[in-house]
Order: structure tokens, then sequence, then C-alpha cells
């Protein structure tokens, strides 16, 4: 299946390249990831909220944008690269490790995360201007596939929460369709030299990793905290281009 994606991308690529010598741009850019853990069975007075306000991971993409004739529209294609992680936050002060020290969560990066999209962006800026403000969506295929890595996990022994079992997680090899929507912006410099800034959100669906948390809060036994990342998140990148074409004149 992952050949079988690699073959599509690499023909929207070349069916794209025909139009060389027009008007396009390949660029390659690097960020940081901030994705979001999913609380599919919640641990008490757990700290986890959605998107976490750290970074997770970092992303690398390569691109390829072909702007169309006498508009401002453009077509693009992605390529990213980024490892999968899922967290688990305990209760501020709530969780200590042998030793007493307090510990403030758990995490496990089990997968490598391949995504390629495909989208549509429309400049808010005349495209002949050395400044641009591109907002855009796009729809990617998204393929996780498992590292190996085990986890290697605290022991929890309290205050308020003591684990039962050790903690542990599980990877997947999955493959979804993922909408994105963002923006880019940024300059172009002696005509050729794109370097920009974008920002894309992306919402997930199919889990690729999950995590377990076996417990007592407070003396009472709980339900089996689980966890899960599918890819949604916010994803920024500082790119560096070059346009094959001159737009600005």
């Amino acid at each position: 299946m992952k050949s079988k994606i690699i073959t599509l991308t690499t023909t929207i690529y070349c069916v794209l390249a025909v139009f060389a010598g027009f008007s396009q741009v390949v660029t390659i850019a690097y960020g940081p990831a901030y994705t979001s853990t999913k609380e599919v069975v919640s641990l008490v007075n757990g700290n986890n909220g959605g998107i976490s306000g750290a970074q997770t991971a970092n992303v690398f993409s390569v691109s390829y944008e072909h702007f169309l004739s006498d508009s401002r529209f453009s077509l693009f294609t992605v390529y990213s690269k980024f490892d999968g992680y899922t967290f688990m936050f305990y209760e501020k002060g709530g969780a200590s490790i042998p030793g007493g020290d307090i510990v403030a969560g758990s995490g496990y990066n089990g997968t490598v995360i391949y995504r390629y999209n495909l989208g549509l962006a429309y400049n808010l800026i005349q495209k002949k201007r050395r400044f641009y403000f591109s907002p855009n969506i796009s729809f990617g295929i998204q393929n996780s596939k498992p590292n190996g890595k085990d986890i290697y996990p605290f022991e929890i022994i309290g205050p308020n929460y003591i684990e039962t079992e050790p903690t542990s997680a599980v990877a997947f090899k999955t493959i979804q369709i993922v909408p994105s929507g963002g923006f880019r912006t940024g300059w172009v410099f002696w005509k050729r030299l794109d370097i920009g800034l974008s920002f894309q959100g992306v919402l997930g669906f199919k889990p690729y990793q999950k995590m377990y948390f076996k417990y007592e809060y407070k003396g009472t036994p709980q339900p089996t905290a689980e966890f899960e990342a599918n890819g949604t998140g916010l994803f920024v990148t500082l790119g560096i281009g070059y346009r094959f074409a001159k737009l600005i004149q």
C-alpha cells in the first residue's frame, strides 16, 4: 500500500512538472509539531486537554507548488514526515516515582508518520509582489508505521495515583484520509528565493498509537485510563524554496 501511495504522489508531481518552465516552486521546510492526545477513558483529575501548549515533535516536509496562469490560485502537493507521540498528564503534584520525585506525565513515541497532501491555495496579495499570504485547504493520505520502540514507564507510587500495573502502549500501522487547512506567508528575494512560514492544522480520525494506565486514585480503583493519538494537531514550518519561473518582473 505504501508503494502505491508513493507511486500516486510521484505521478502527481510528474503531471505538474509537465508545466515546467511556466511557474512553480519547490520548497524544503522544517519546524515544530503540536499534536494532540485524545482521552478515550479519562484519567481522574488529569491535565490532558486537546492540543498541548508544548512542542511534541518536529516535522520535515518537501512541497511542490504550481501557480495557475492569470490567477491567484495555485495547486500544491506536500510530503511530510514526523514522529508520533501520545502523552498522559497527571494531576499537579499527584504522581511520584521511587525516590520521591514528582512527575508531570508520561509519553510514548511508537510510530513514524508519513503524510502526502494535495491542495489548493489562494494568494490574497497580487502574485507579482514580493510578499505573499496564501490561505489553503488540502486532503492528505496519512500513513503510520510502528518504529519498534517500547515504552519505558515510571513506576507511579502516589501520593494520589498508584499504578496497579505498569503503563502500557501499542502502536498501529494505519492509513487514513485527513483534511488540512492553514496558510503560508513569506517573501521572495531576487525573484527566485522563496522564504516562508507555514501554519497547517490537521484533523485525524484513526488512532495510530494508544497508552493505557491501570491505577487507583486516593486508594479507590479506577477504570483503566486510555489515551490515543491520530495525527490531529498544528504543524508550523519555516521553509526555503526556489521558483523556477519569475512571477515578479
